[in-house]
């Protein structure tokens, strides 16, 4: 590779590493928390299973009590609303969240959810009182505390991040061209041993921290995709599905046994009510989710008319929802157990020496003068590769 090309490549990865550092830092710090963000509430008191049945004094029955009930008794309890969404938790097959919101609003955040014991239709105690630690932690690590705005800088970081790891993959040929894999000079000059560490670090990580920044910067743009998504595929299933929502809805535990009817062997994830961002004006949208840590971010997405509870399409997500769907497993490493979280956690340590020994590199380089600069890079950009 040509001395001219070698010093594109090195400004590149130069100014991308060096506009990235300190967010990369904060975002591997917190980033290696919410790895164990479970483990973390549960010291401080705050386990997101934490909401409990109200006294559950009562025995289980034999068979579950309908929704239709959970949905009166939310309505019930917040007079003058209108029900919005039905979420099952993921990971407790017993929690029920009913939202409730302004009648004719179809956005679901201006809307209270209200808790429920699937197991007995009897309300749920609510859960701490206050942001749980974890959830102070997603904050800084998602938008460092500014909101949307915060979330789209953390995207261009992750794009910052992409291009420095690509552009250090491809000066890493040259600088390791006489180096045996792995090698760390100690005894050389601290910049030496610096710049060893360095590429030592950075090649080990290059494929994980490739997927992981890639996988948070999808994450971070997902108001973007999710607003892609219903001006695309959600537009067009109301221009094919037209009609008015009907007077007298189905009862929710009907459409939800007719999507399971479509689309057999996966379990309820969303019922979204007629009118809202994530339906058509005259069905329910129910999203059906897979068993496995994985199949259960791959959703299929029924329609079900709100008038005679009838079947109106079945559709799968779109490849951009589907990736930032995978995306957040991927991205913390939840997917696999304690094993994958230590092993997250290793490479998320390792990233953190990565950017530290570059900053330190790159602090420590030699003053040079203009005619310097202008001069061919040595074989091994002994003087310039960080």
């Amino acid at each position: 590779m040509k001395a001219p090309t070698l010093r594109f490549w090195y400004a590149i990865h130069r100014w991308t590493s060096l506009l990235c550092t300190l967010n990369l830092l904060v975002l591997c710090l917190t980033g290696l928390l919410l790895i164990f963000h479970e483990d973390i509430d549960a010291l401080a008191g705050q386990e997101h299973h934490g909401l409990v049945s109200a006294e559950r004094t009562l025995p289980v029955p034999a068979q579950r009590p309908p929704l239709q009930g959970m949905v009166d008794a939310a309505r019930a309890a917040h007079a003058g609303q209108a029900p919005k969404s039905i979420a099952f938790a993921e990971d407790d097959a017993d929690a029920v969240g009913v939202r409730v919101g302004p009648p004719g609003e179809p956005k679901l955040r201006h809307g209270t959810t209200m808790q429920f014991d699937a197991a007995t239709g009897a309300p749920r105690k609510p859960g701490p009182v206050g942001e749980t630690v974890s959830g102070f932690i997603l904050k800084l690590h998602l938008n460092l505390f500014l909101g949307l705005p915060g979330q789209f800088f953390i995207g261009f970081i992750g794009v910052l991040f992409a291009l420095s790891l690509i552009s250090g993959l491809v000066l890493y040929g040259p600088f390791m061209r006489k180096l045996a894999f792995g090698l760390v000079r100690f005894g050389k000059p601290v910049r030496v041993v610096q710049a060893d560490l360095h590429n030592l670090f950075g090649i080990v990580v290059m494929v994980w921290a490739l997927v992981v920044g890639l996988t948070g910067t999808f994450l971070s743009f997902s108001p973007l995709i999710i607003g892609l998504w219903q001006k695309t595929e959600l537009q067009h299933l109301i221009a094919t599905l037209p009609g008015p929502t009907p007077p007298q809805l189905v009862p929710v535990d009907r459409a939800l046994e007719a999507a399971h009817q479509a689309v057999p062997g996966k379990d309820p994830a969303f019922v979204f009510y007629p009118g809202t961002e994530f339906s058509t004006g005259r069905h329910y949208g129910v999203v059906l989710r897979g068993h496995t840590e994985l199949q259960k971010r791959v959703y299929a997405i029924v329609l079900v008319d709100a008038g005679d509870g009838s079947v109106a399409a079945v559709r799968g997500m779109p490849w951009y929802l589907q990736v930032l769907l995978l995306s957040a497993p991927f991205h913390f490493g939840d997917y696999a157990g304690r094993p994958l979280q230590i092993l997250w956690a290793l490479l998320t340590v390792i990233t953190a020496g990565a950017t530290v020994t570059g900053l330190i590199f790159w602090l420590k380089r030699p003053r040079r003068s203009r005619e310097d600069a202008r001069a061919p890079l040595p074989p091994q950009l002994s003087g310039d590769q960080a």
